[in-house]
């Protein structure tokens, strides 16, 4: 029989379990979806290594590719011969029956390097519940380039161009290949937006989670969780505006000063992560949130002029949300029970409130009932101290207008 050969001259029909390895190429341009090239090879790495050139010299900047690795071994006939290759002319038996198991699949990364993926599915499949821990490792560069090749792939499967994608989803063309590209941070709203308009079924909108998810530690991410379900927040800050209310770019001050040497895509993650917090304000029903702010955190200017008369004026905004209740304490006001120590208590329908609070190096979360006690007896005192809330509007935009004045 004639065989394929691998480089030590062993065939197919020369392996114990008859297997060889199969090679596809599948590509989506014009809205259409293409097989090939495809090919057999005797060993895995040859197989892989064909897929990999393939790929190389598939990809253009309207085309999606990827490839799929399998092991193929031939079936028993009714005979009871295994065979490992097709039946020739001439010869008596029965055409094989040939199993095709996945091994793994590949897709070209923006550098064009190939990254492989896990085997036995479709290549950046929607993510279920169940993977969310092993894919929370991954790295956020590979995340990122998970994410934009789905993108691209859908785009292209329905046919539109880069800039009638960026056009129908409310963004720049800049900004839809940079995503694509693994460069830029999407929001919550790109990847709905995005999902809708594509009909890529919830992959963009399941995918998204997963590149927050490492922007904080674990312990942290309990905290958010009780923040979801708390039916009352009361928050009292006395060094920087609470993650709840600030702005993308007052919370990217914030992080690049914290991590001065982390990566720019490092960065952005924490301020996509802290902006999808926010999400509970205008849900169908919002906790009650109660802050009160040290007029210190509205006069310490983080990220200059422009980006606090930004952020106050966004503070507004929110005070004016029927469950945002703002007020802040003034410097006239010499002592209270705060002190220096921000702290923020989290009350359920059902359930033990709990009291969480952070110093530089972490933060701690109790339901001891006498801290609670004390905290929220704490709170109430600080909120009498503070202005009335009308008067607290009046003082945040006279603070915006006097910062606007040094910049126009």
């Amino acid at each position: 029989m004639t065989g394929v050969m691998n480089d030590n001259g062993q065939g197919a029909s020369d392996r114990p379990d008859g297997s060889l390895y199969r090679w596809d190429i599948h590509h989506v341009s014009n809205s259409r979806h293409q097989h090939g090239p495809c090919g057999t090879c005797v060993t895995e790495d040859s197989a892989r290594a064909c897929i990999e050139a393939a790929l190389a010299a598939a990809v253009g900047p309207d085309v999606y590719a990827w490839g799929l690795l399998s092991r193929v071994s031939a079936a028993t006939t009714d005979a009871g011969t295994t065979h490992a290759g097709t039946a020739h002319a001439g010869t008596t038996g029965t055409e094989p029956s040939w199993s095709r198991t996945p091994v793994a699949w590949a897709a070209p990364g923006p550098d064009g390097t190939v990254a492989w993926l896990s085997h036995g599915g479709r290549p950046l499949v929607a993510v279920q519940g169940g993977e969310t821990s092993a894919a929370s490792a991954e790295s956020i560069s590979s995340l990122l380039s998970r994410f934009g090749r789905e993108v691209r792939r859908y785009r292209l499967t329905v046919g539109l161009t880069q800039a009638e994608f960026a056009d129908s989803v409310d963004c720049t063309e800049t900004t839809a290949g940079r995503i694509e590209n693994a460069q830029q941070m999407p929001s919550y709203d790109f990847a709905q937006r995005a999902d809708r308009l594509l009909g890529a079924d919830g992959t963009l909108v399941k995918l998204w989670p997963l590149l927050i998810r490492s922007a904080y530690p674990d312990w942290f991410w309990h905290v958010i969780e009780l923040e979801q379900r708390a039916g009352f927040i009361q928050e009292f800050e006395s060094v920087a505006i609470p993650g709840l209310l600030q702005t993308e770019a007052y919370a990217r001050a914030i992080f690049t000063a914290a991590h001065p040497v982390a990566p720019k895509l490092r960065i952005e993650q924490f301020v996509a992560a802290r902006i999808d917090r926010q999400r509970i304000l205008t849900r169908a029903e919002p906790p009650q949130v109660m802050v009160t702010l040290d007029e210190g955190v509205l006069r310490r200017c983080i990220g200059g002029s422009r980006v606090m008369s930004e952020q106050l004026g966004h503070l507004l905004e929110r005070a004016d949300l029927p469950k945002v209740h703002l007020q802040v304490i003034p410097f006239n006001v010499r002592q209270h029970p705060g002190g220096m120590t921000p702290f923020r208590l989290m009350g359920f329908r059902e359930g033990t409130d709990v009291l969480y609070g952070e110093t530089f190096i972490g933060g701690q979360t109790t339901v001891d009932p006498a801290q609670i006690q004390q905290h929220k007896l704490a709170f109430n005192l600080i909120q009498s101290e503070a202005l009335s809330r009308d008067d607290s509007r009046v003082l945040i935009r006279d603070m915006k207008e006097e910062l606007d004045r040094a910049f126009h």
